[in-house]
């Protein structure tokens, strides 16, 4: 513990003593005698390894912050002194010492990046390039020697003449045989992509990568090292030099591995957004693969769109103005992508607040018209009561018991006995119904001689018609004394003359009931099956219709109103589809929304549709038939009105289903991602009930063998039906088993019905933005009670966590803050780090008095912490002032410095530029070349 700040001060001791040699070192142009000492003792294999040791760190040192402190380039006096012939010399001289090629190589690099004009010198010494590549042949096992040997490589290449001289057929194999071995490795992919991003520039490059399968290599390094931001920066500058050079090479990157390029380079982008050059070469390729027409699905599919809006919020600032411009060049061309392919831009499209208002009121009125529509419960019980007064049977063991449940309990039910005293017609019912005209009797039977249908005509049956078969009628009175004009007269020439017989197959009555009280008629229908050795099945319907519906005048009824507002939303729907069928009518029925959307407006007109032909079919002229003596069928009517009942309760269904597409709120959208992330999770699940509910299924089966015989179906039934009602089979024995069941099913239950519901939500926003959570401030703790005069003293666990989410808050606070004035490695900028740090802002009053002390012992020293930095920035600024004065008075007094070439005064005016007026200007070296990708600045870190 004691030796630790004695250990501290040493390092700190020796870097500085370092950086002051280093200094002298630049200040006296030592570089030159450097080299003249490397020439002298060129045998001696320690002295060259440390000379240009010096050399590479003098380098190294000039390059990071020399650049703005010193006047003398050491470049100058490494190529005065022919310091690239002797490190290419001391490569062919010592070809197997490790420890001499890492900082020859290391030197090669460093000064080649700085004087980049005059590194043409290695183009003076034949065969530099193998002496370099002889470096990665000799020791093929030692990949930092590799990364090493290419990272000069590749800062040799940055000179447009020494790239057309070096560039081979055989280097080019000889690199993209490396990176295809070496592309696990992300230090030697991010080497060797270095130098092949320059070199396919050139035309004749580039055609040799793409026939040695380059592009597949290089989307493969490309996804395994994406994180890294130079691989990626390299690996899109190679990719995008290669759209540069052939169009063929676009649809090259866009096919390979089955479509999955445009999605690597979109996921790599995206990763490393903020940063600017990886972010202008990832969208100019992504430009030049959206041109392509078979590729725009693919665009779309990947978001680029968004992506690019993305990049440019994110570049805000003067120091940004270019880059945001040029992404701005590139949006055009992914919208234009966006509108040109039908179908993505029919699953884009998006629901306004407008229109959630305007479908939740239309949701409304129909449910207010369900609400106030005349079939309603009173309707219900009024024909469940009438069917009630029938009494009857579910079956008949005979014919006999047929005709005498017609004379008995029939005719009394419909045919009651009128008082002379009384007001009552003998068409009266019980209570307010009445019966309109004659009860119809029709039967169809079968013939004697091949069971087929009997149609002949008879006297008993009397003339067959194609509708209903033979019929009779019961008139409801006896119209005089003597003659059989009465119900019970009627059925009994009927059974004399033996009108139901061994061939009847089947016997329909139907009569016509209205009810006054609620101004309804009912069509009633008896139907008798007669099976063959079997007992004769019963069947009874009672269908009740409204000739008016609005029960009473329709300008005081409600229900009129709520009408007209659905006809409103009606056009509106029908107006909307049909925009959208003529917007997208290529690509209209392959969209789940739209789908939805039409089939509710189709049904919606089927129903305006059937109620105007129930008006005209209900008309007056069928309510004066009705008054008649004789029996008008209702069949029309009732068949109409069941329809329009059907078809209503099917669009509110679906109505409400789809109003889940208007909830597009965040949470939901979470659940959708999860449901999406975890959907094999899910399957397994179900499965897992499943086997779980056969089990139980099973368990039913051999634990309670019933007497009757079921089915496996029939127990699976039970099981469901015991997990889902608390119980058994049997009711009375309730075991610990049957609750376990309950519970868990009803559990698990919420989460089926939602997992059905989830395609329904994904139709109302196709896209799952994976949007972060916003921050929720701490709970406030109360520093008093409610009602109590005393303070409230909350425990200690209380008081700990409550400083724990503060402290936390104000930790992420602060990292917010520092990411958010960050900048890239390859950006310099001068953007502040200085906060309001006030007690004001960072200590909360109604905290604890203990949390109190803790805040505000923190915010004294982040203002410490502030301070030292301001003195520690000035203090540094003002060395640098006197550093540049001392310079600037004494060295001239001692030796005339040397004159600061062209190229140097070049890349100082350049080093103040952003990277896209750089980029700009390196692409007119490149124009007279054979046209390719700008050249690609190194990264030094």
């Amino acid at each position: 513990m004691c030796q630790l700040p004695t250990t501290r001060v040493r390092i700190v001791v020796c870097t500085i003593s370092m950086e002051l040699q280093l200094v002298q070192v630049l200040k006296q142009n030592g570089v030159g005698e450097i080299c003249r000492t490397i020439k002298a003792e060129i045998d001696t294999i320690w002295a060259v390894q440390s000379a240009f040791k010096t050399l590479a760190s003098v380098g190294h040192f000039y390059f990071s912050c020399g650049e703005t402190v010193f006047s003398v380039n050491p470049a100058d006096g490494f190529y005065d002194s022919d310091g690239l012939l002797l490190a290419l010399f001391a490569l062919k001289k010592f070809p197997h010492h490790r420890e001499v090629l890492f900082p020859i190589l290391d030197t090669i690099s460093i000064y080649a990046k700085l004087d980049v004009e005059r590194a043409l010198t290695f183009c003076a010494i034949d065969g530099g390039v193998d002496l370099i590549m002889n470096c990665v042949r000799n020791h093929y096992d030692k990949p930092n020697l590799i990364c090493m040997a290419h990272d000069a490589l590749g800062s040799l290449i940055l000179n447009d003449d020494i790239r057309q001289h070096i560039a081979s057929t055989g280097l080019m194999h000889e690199l993209v045989t490396l990176l295809d071995r070496f592309k696990s490795n992300v230090d030697v992919s991010r080497a060797l992509l270095y130098p092949l991003s320059h070199l396919v520039v050139l035309r004749e490059m580039a055609h040799t990568f793409v026939d040695l399968n380059g592009i597949p290599t290089a989307l493969h390094c490309l996804k395994q090292h994406k994180h890294d931001q130079q691989a990626a920066w390299y690996a899109l500058a190679l990719l995008n030099a290669l759209t540069t050079s052939d169009s063929y090479h676009i649809q090259l990157i866009g096919t390979v591995f089955s479509h999955k390029g445009v999605p690597l380079i979109a996921r790599a982008i995206a990763m490393h957004v903020q940063v600017e050059e990886i972010a202008l070469e990832g969208f100019q390729l992504l430009e030049r693969i959206a041109t392509v027409s078979q590729f725009f699905a693919v665009i779309n599919r990947n978001h680029v769109l968004e992506l690019a809006y993305h990049a440019l919020s994110l570049y805000k600032g003067p120091q940004y103005t270019h880059t945001r411009l040029e992404i701005k060049k590139r949006v055009l061309t992914f919208q234009t992508c966006a509108i040109q392919d039908g179908h993505a831009y029919a699953m884009q499209e998006r629901l306004t607040k407008g229109d959630c208002i305007l479908y939740s009121i239309f949701v409304a009125l129909t449910a207010v018209a369900a609400a106030l529509s005349p079939y309603d419960h009173c309707t219900h019980h009024m024909t469940q009561a009438l069917t009630a007064s029938l009494r009857l049977p579910d079956t008949f063991p005979d014919t006999a018991h047929v005709w005498m449940y017609l004379e008995s309990a029939f005719v009394s039910s419909l045919f009651r006995p009128v008082t002379p005293d009384s007001m009552a017609t003998p068409a009266m019912m019980d209570g307010s119904n009445v019966l309109l005209g004659n009860v119809l009797l029709h039967q169809r039977r079968l013939s004697v001689v091949d069971l087929t249908e009997d149609k002949t005509t008879s006297d008993i049956f009397g003339v067959y018609m194609e509708e209903r078969g033979y019929q009779a009628t019961l008139p409801p009175v006896q119209a005089a004394p003597g003659l059989c004009h009465s119900a019970k007269c009627v059925l009994a020439q009927l059974r004399h003359s033996k009108w139901l017989d061994l061939y009847t197959r089947s016997v329909v009555i139907e009569w016509n009931v209205y009810n006054a009280a609620l101004d309804i008629h009912i069509a009633m229908t008896l139907s008798l099956d007669f099976a063959v050795g079997a007992a004769i099945q019963t069947d009874l319907r009672a269908t009740p219709a409204y000739f008016n519906v609005y029960r009473g005048v329709f300008l005081t009824s409600a229900l009129f109103y709520v009408d007209m507002g659905l006809v409103f939303f009606t056009l509106y729907s029908v107006w909307r589809a049909g925009g959208k069928l003529h917007r997208y009518r290529q690509y209209y029925f392959f969209v789940g929304a739209h789908v939805m959307d039409g089939l509710i407006v189709v049904l919606w007109l089927g129903i305006w549709c059937t109620r105007l032909h129930y008006v005209t079919t209900a008309s007056y002229s069928l309510m004066v038939q009705l008054a008649g003596p004789t029996y008008v069928s209702l069949r029309d009517v009732t068949s109409l009105a069941q329809q329009d009942r059907v078809l209503f309760a099917f669009v509110s269904l679906v109505m409400w289903l789809n109003w889940t597409r208007y909830l597009s709120s965040h949470h939901l959208r979470y659940l959708l991602c999860v449901l999406e992330a975890t959907w094999g999770y899910i399957v397994g699940y179900i499965l897992l009930i499943v086997v779980l509910v056969m089990g139980v299924t099973q368990y039913l089966m051999l634990a309670f063998p019933w007497s009757t015989q079921s089915t496996f179906f029939d127990h699976f039934t039970k099981a469901v039906n015991a997990m889902s009602t608390h119980g058994m089979p049997r009711p009375a024995e309730s075991t610990w088993s049957g609750y376990v069941l309950f519970l868990g099913f009803n559990v698990l239950l919420p989460l089926y019905l939602f997992f059905a519901l989830a395609p329904m939500l994904r139709l109302g926003f196709n896209l799952c933005h994976r949007e972060p959570r916003p921050k929720r401030a701490p709970a406030k703790l109360p520093s008093s009670l409610k009602g109590h005069k005393k303070p409230h003293h909350p425990n200690m666990k209380i008081v700990f966590e409550t400083a724990k989410l503060a402290l936390k808050g104000m930790l992420e606070d602060r990292q917010s803050t520092i990411r958010k004035h960050s900048f890239s490695p390859w950006e310099k900028s001068d953007a502040s780090l200085l906060d309001d740090i006030t007690e004001a802002n960072y200590v909360s009053p109604s905290a604890p008095s203990i949390l109190q002390e803790l805040q505000r012992g923190v915010v004294h020293l982040a203002v410490e912490e502030q301070h030292l930095d301001m003195l520690a920035t000035t203090l540094f600024n003002r060395l640098q002032q006197l550093h540049l004065l001392l310079c600037s008075n004494f060295s001239r007094s001692i030796k005339t410095p040397l004159p600061t070439p062209v190229s140097l005064d070049k890349s100082r005016r350049m080093s103040n530029l952003s990277y896209v007026q750089r980029r700009g200007q390196s692409s007119c070296t490149s124009d007279g070349n054979d046209g390719g990708l700008d050249d690609v600045p190194n990264v030094e870190t």
